[in-house]
């Protein structure tokens, strides 16, 4: 893929280049894998939708720490009060606005 830079773009390049030592007929090329390096380390990865298998999978795990946490916490889980109540109590006032 063939790119065109204006020559401003080709300026700050050159000038980049020169500050990080870089010289040679590859100094911008250099310059410009390091700017997408930096990029693609800062850009998460795309999710993919998961298969139904792998969805189970996830419930099943879930589901077991899930009933291990109950089973190891007797005391400090009431089937009657869950830990979603608690937040909804913990986080919003009488009328449902936030605190």
């Amino acid at each position: 893929m063939a790119t065109a830079l204006k020559p401003e773009m080709e300026a700050r390049i050159a000038d980049l280049a020169m500050r990080l030592g870089f010289t040679g007929p590859d100094a911008a090329e250099r310059v410009l894998a390091m700017a997408l390096d930096d990029l693609d380390a800062k850009t998460p990865t795309p999710r993919r939708k998961m298969t139904p298998e792998e969805i189970e999978a996830e419930y099943m795990a879930l589901s077991a720490a899930g009933r291990r946490w109950r089973e190891e916490h007797p005391d400090e889980y009431d089937e009657n009060y869950p830990p979603s109540l608690a937040w909804q109590d913990e986080l919003y006032d009488e009328r449902g606005l936030p605190k």
